[in-house]
């Protein structure tokens, strides 16, 4: 099997926007002294940026855009499970249900 990879300008490309979700996780994750906790529309923002950053990285650095239908449903399944158990169990924290 003969798969196809992507060429330098898609990789730069991706790079340029995994440094540029970057800098969006790292503006919606800040906390300033005013407010102590991310709060439930941050944090959603902050690992929806980090889903993203993952499925590209998984899409073009791994080369998962090459793969069938199956291993792509079945890695897009699980990283968004992964996300939102992350995002369920903060929101279950006494800290920011209160």
């Amino acid at each position: 099997m003969a798969f196809a990879l992507p060429s330098r300008r898609h990789l730069v490309v991706v790079w340029a926007l995994l440094m540029l979700t970057t800098a969006a996780s790292m503006w919606s994750g800040r906390v300033g002294v005013e407010t102590p906790t991310l709060g439930p529309l941050w944090s959603s923002v902050l690992m929806g940026l980090s889903g993203v950053k993952v499925g590209l990285i998984l899409w073009f650095y791994l080369n998962l855009r090459e793969s069938t239908a199956g291993w792509k449903k079945g890695f897009v399944a699980f990283v968004g499970l992964i996300v939102l158990v992350i995002l369920a169990a903060y929101m279950l924290t006494p800290e920011v249900a209160s």
